[in-house]
């Protein structure tokens, strides 16, 4: 079950509804595989119209198309990782032995729970770096797209970082702690490469 075989306006609707999911760790990989196409795009059009470029955007375009592979998994285990702790809350806890196996349960969908988004923005900053790397050398008429690809990307990593935020507290310790730092990390790095990519496309525009 994916919800890339749905239709647009299935998963506008869905999202839109009293379901849970998509919620915002699969919506935030969804936008965020959709601004990774728009840098692809931008490298499209430009080695279509530039051939003698096609060999130096070659390597970023692969990473990118990866990217969005990553993301496009990633979707798809956000909402898995939400039914199976949906699961695990309905186990039977009447015996000491229901319970460890609940808890067992409960804690794995946290781990998943917490390493989904995290990986989601992880994607989300690598896939801006590249936009960075890459805006300078796409052809002027597609630059704009790069611009609105990061910014896609920026609203990526703010989106799975709150989902990421959500589930950490029920952690605590150095267990949490880790995670924290990396969450900062990410959040400088992304939001300090948006800044340059938005920066310099509004420069190249004007």
């Amino acid at each position: 079950m994916t919800l890339w075989n749905r239709s647009a306006q299935d998963l506008l609707e869905a999202t839109t509804s009293h379901q849970p999911t998509p919620g915002g760790g699969s919506v935030a990989a969804l936008s965020g595989a959709f601004g990774v196409g728009l840098v692809c795009m931008a490298l499209n059009i430009t080695r279509r119209k530039q051939p003698q470029q096609a060999g130096a955007l070659q390597g970023p375009l692969e990473a990118l198309m990866a990217l969005q592979a990553d993301l496009r998994r990633l979707a798809d285990e956000d909402a898995q990782v939400f039914r199976a702790y949906v699961a695990a809350t309905r186990l039977p806890r009447a015996t000491d032995e229901e319970q460890a196996a609940r808890q067992d349960a409960l804690d794995r969908a946290g781990a998943q729970a917490r390493e989904v988004p995290l990986q989601v923005a992880g994607a989300a900053v690598q896939a801006l770096d590249l936009a960075n790397e890459v805006l300078s050398d796409v052809h002027p008429e597609v630059q704009s797209d790069v611009g609105a690809g990061a910014g896609l990307l920026l609203g990526t990593l703010h989106a799975s970082l709150l989902t990421l935020d959500i589930n950490l507290r029920h952690l605590d310790g150095e267990a949490r702690s880790g995670l924290e730092a990396q969450r900062e990390a990410l959040h400088r790095q992304g939001t300090t490469l948006a800044a340059q990519v938005l920066s310099r496309t509004h420069e190249l525009l004007r």
